[in-house]
């Protein structure tokens, strides 16, 4: 019997490759976790507009709020930070000049990187 797990790069790059999708799909903030505004205004949390946080959490659980039980949160932003070139992502975000095409971008050169990663290491 053979069983197949994906490697941990992988996994992550997943992750990554759906909160691309996310903020693809519902917009990016750079403010919060979601758009407060939108959500207030009756906005699923899942369908508003989304930081970096937001966007993985809901990869990862459905919502941009953090809900823990996983390390796979941590370990994404992680991934994304080794790739944004600031001390940390909520640095990055609140950088003049970083809108959605910048956070996508980030995001796909982080999914890229990991799948590099694992494909060098089997």
């Amino acid at each position: 019997m053979v069983t197949m797990t994906k490697a941990p790069e992988v996994l992550l790059a997943d992750v990554v490759d759906k909160a691309y999708d996310v903020i693809d799909a519902n917009g990016y903030c750079k403010t919060y976790l979601y758009d407060t505004k939108q959500a207030a205004g009756g906005t699923s949390l899942k369908d508003c507009r989304v930081d970096l946080f937001g966007a993985i959490n809901i990869a990862v659980h459905g919502t941009p709020r953090w809900v823990g039980g996983s390390n796979l949160v941590a370990d994404t932003e992680k991934a994304v930070t080794t790739d944004c070139g600031a001390v940390s992502l909520a640095a990055w975000m609140t950088q003049k000049g970083h809108n959605k095409r910048e956070a996508l971008a980030l995001l796909k050169r982080t999914s890229a990187r990991l799948r590099l990663q694992a494909v060098t290491k089997a």
